[in-house]
């Protein structure tokens, strides 16, 4: 399929004038190169080993302090589940119901036959909603 030339064209000029606020707000940087006011002071130089320090050392320490905080009680009771063996405790269903798992085969009157009495198709369900 070959494109006409007046929509090269316009293509062109669109591209051409999606690009000139680009260039226009790059390049008005002149602000930048200003000097700063005469009234601020001069605060010297940073050694290098200071800026290590605050944007390496800091943070990297204050990483290991929260995963050491964060694994430390688990550290300290020891390993509870061995992978393999059973589980021992009580199962746990979130965002189940209140009843827990028994109260999930008891079936509430309100919500048993629902539908009405047309709706006697087995085909029906799944992402129509009606079961």
């Amino acid at each position: 399929m070959m494109n006409h030339p007046s929509t090269t064209v316009v293509r062109r000029a669109a591209r051409a004038l999606a690009l000139v606020p680009a260039i226009l707000v790059t390049s008005a940087t002149g602000s930048a190169f200003a000097e700063a006011p005469e009234q601020w002071q001069d605060n010297g130089s940073v050694s290098p080993l200071h800026v290590l320090m605050v944007l390496v050392v800091i943070p990297v320490a204050l990483f290991a302090l929260i995963c050491l905080l964060v694994y430390l009680p688990s550290m300290k009771k020891g390993q509870l589940y061995q992978p393999g063996l059973a589980w021992r405790n009580e199962p746990e269903w979130f965002g189940g119901p209140r009843g827990g798992a028994e109260s999930a085969d008891v079936s509430q009157p309100g919500f048993v036959g629902a539908g009405s009495a047309t709706d006697t198709d087995p085909d029906r369900g799944g992402a129509s909603g009606r079961w």
